[in-house]
């Protein structure tokens, strides 16, 4: 569906936002897609960031109803010799499997989290196959990833693991990172989390519409304001020669016309459902423009789709919403381009 298509269909829908509800409330007395957080799948291998990250999950479940998963994927050895390899048994796989199933039950004593209410499975293989197969097998409703764990360089990559999840996921993915703002000693002793500001990138397309459909699910839950972000940026490739060059200025404000007006109306619309929504529209790179948004602003929470209307479907997330995810200074919440699956009730059991 393209942007006119998609335009049509909204305009006559009246607007509509799709009805997407996060938390323990039901459908008001009718059928409606509905996004549960029952079961949040969250990828530990005991590096620090991980641990971070399974605190962060533990405070969304306690505030969502929904019940914790824990995976630990063992990497079997490589053995690139052609002879035969003898491994010490303290390094061979069973032993590092039992070794990661003691720490994962010293992990939960630690946390206050029992073995019957917080699930926990030792893997081996593959991190990212295995950790997409976990979510499939219980039928996650959301993955909550690191940035990255033992591997990666900080504050300059995505971890190759997270970026493979992200891309590939059967579900959203929630990628963690602590703001600069909050000291992690001190985050551990949180007892709720607090979105105050969701921030939502719009670029009218189908996708777009599915990101604020969670967007208004969390705000709702979490007491949060929206901002429906949008930048208006014109790629050089469009320009041509020098003589198309000449007409940017008719071309920006041509944008900035529809963008106003289109933002208008999802805004009128998003406030009709009971949400303090504030719209923003920028000029330039969008990724630029969110995350100096991101940073000014104190935004808690980034909710993007994969793909909005660029990007390969199945290989890539989108170029806009990875480097998103790369650079934000908050946590970004994924939700991947695909059919919603229609639940009228939640939590874990």
């Amino acid at each position: 569906m393209d942007m006119n298509q998609w335009v049509a269909r909204w305009e006559d829908e009246g607007g509509a936002v799709p009805e997407v509800k996060i938390g323990r409330k039901r459908g008001a007395g009718k059928a409606r897609p509905v996004i549960t957080l029952g079961r949040i799948l969250v990828p530990i291998d005991f590096s620090p960031e991980s641990l971070k990250t399974l605190r962060f999950a533990k405070l969304l479940a306690m505030q969502t109803g929904a019940k914790l998963h824990l995976t630990h994927v063992v990497t079997p050895p490589i053995i690139s010799s052609a002879r035969p390899v003898i491994i010490p048994p303290a390094f061979s796989e069973e032993a590092i499997a039992a070794g990661a199933r003691q720490r994962m039950k010293e992990l939960l004593a630690e946390l206050s989290l029992s073995a019957r209410s917080t699930p926990s499975t030792v893997r081996s293989g593959a991190p990212v196959e295995e950790i997409k197969e976990a979510a499939r097998k219980i039928d996650a409703d959301l993955i909550v990833m690191a940035t990255r764990g033992f591997t990666g360089l900080k504050r300059a990559f995505l971890g190759s693991t997270t970026e493979r999840v992200v891309r590939e996921a059967p579900c959203p993915v929630l990628v963690v990172r602590e703001k600069e703002d909050q000291p992690t000693k001190k985050s551990a002793r949180r007892t709720a989390l607090r979105f105050r500001k969701i921030l939502v990138p719009i670029d009218f397309s189908e996708c777009s519409r599915l990101g604020l459909g969670y967007a208004l699910g969390f705000a709702e839950d979490f007491g949060a304001r929206l901002v429906l972000f949008h930048s208006v940026f014109i790629p050089a490739y469009v320009l041509g020669d020098k003589y198309t060059a000449l007409a940017m200025p008719d071309l920006m404000a041509t944008q900035q016309d529809y963008a106003k007006d289109e933002m208008e109306k999802l805004r009128q619309s998003v406030s009709r459902k009971g949400r303090e929504v504030e719209s923003e529209i920028a000029f330039g790179s969008p990724v630029e423009q969110i995350t100096d948004y991101v940073t000014k602003e104190d935004v808690d929470l980034i909710i993007t789709s994969t793909h909005g209307r660029s990007g390969l479907r199945r290989v890539f997330i989108g170029s806009t919403a990875e480097h998103i995810v790369r650079h934000a200074s908050c946590p970004v919440l994924v939700v991947p381009n695909r059919p919603l699956r229609k639940k009228l009730s939640r939590g874990g059991r």
